[in-house]
């Protein structure tokens, strides 16, 4: 298989590597808007190629990995999809826009592609998968980080709020993932994951806390219904590439990519 990697970032760049490692996997594509971050990664592998455009990418690709950012993904996403090239997604909190994300979904079944959405920093998206084929009741989501993973949001700074004046325990939103992912989509993409899973974004309650005690970032998805109910609570460490990454997500990626050009998928 051929894979064409966008973004040459933290997660991109690890895919890029594990791919040389693949027997599946051909040839691999890069392509990143900025040229010494995809010129870095091109020096260390044998197998890729770096693209000079994305249109270039998408067409010598038989699957698309977008690690780029929220805004980059709503680019890639219909491109890739117009030329029946599966994709997966990292960035999936681009798809909080529910009339892109119809019209995506549409796309993909007109041009019988697959769109993959990896569970990213939270584990349990397959348990909430199953539960919503049921009668799932309740959905939240709640995230701890210390303060300054969330300086530099605009959304705090309007509401005054003095992240460095915080000394315990502090709900410093909680609300719909409709507004979360919009409001912090460097931090919470992950609500995006949980809310395309179960309940959708509307019905999925985000709740997110401060904690200068705190040294991992924690996120925790409580889930009732039919089935009954569960918990499941991540403590991620940070990427050692990137610390506003978790390294979890990473892997998550990695391993996505794994499954899909590889004979056995875990937890289908």
């Amino acid at each position: 298989m051929k894979v064409g990697v966008v973004g040459c970032g933290t997660i991109g760049s690890a895919v890029a590597k594990a791919m040389e490692k693949l027997e599946e996997v051909e040839e691999t594509y890069l392509f990143d808007r900025k040229s010494s971050a995809v010129k870095g990664l091109k020096a260390i592998l044998t197998k890729a190629q770096v693209c000079g455009e994305l249109d270039e990418l998408i067409f010598k690709s038989e699957l698309i990995v977008e690690a780029a950012s929220q805004e980059a993904a709503v680019e890639i996403i219909p491109k890739a999809l117009n030329m029946c090239r599966n994709i997966v997604i990292m960035s999936v909190g681009a798809l909080v826009d529910e009339p892109f994300w119809a019209q995506m979904k549409a796309l993909a079944k007109k041009n019988k592609c697959k769109i993959y959405l990896p569970c990213g920093a939270v584990c349990g998206i397959d348990g909430l998968g199953a539960a919503s084929q049921g009668d799932l009741h309740m959905v939240e989501m709640i995230s701890v980080k210390p303060p300054a993973a969330f300086k530099g949001v605009k959304y705090l700074e309007e509401k005054g709020i003095d992240l460095d004046a915080i000394s315990k325990p502090t709900v410093i939103y909680k609300g719909p993932a409709t507004e979360t992912v919009k409001l912090f989509p460097k931090n919470i993409n992950v609500a995006a994951s949980v809310s395309l899973a179960g309940l959708g974004f509307k019905r999925t309650l985000v709740t997110i806390i401060a904690d200068p005690s705190a040294t991992e970032n924690v996120h925790k998805i409580v889930a009732s219904g039919a089935m009954g109910k569960f918990t499941v609570e991540m403590e991620n460490v940070p990427s050692p590439k990137n610390p506003r990454t978790s390294y979890i997500a990473v892997l998550s990626a990695v391993s996505a990519v794994k499954k899909i050009v590889g004979s056995v998928w875990y937890g289908a």
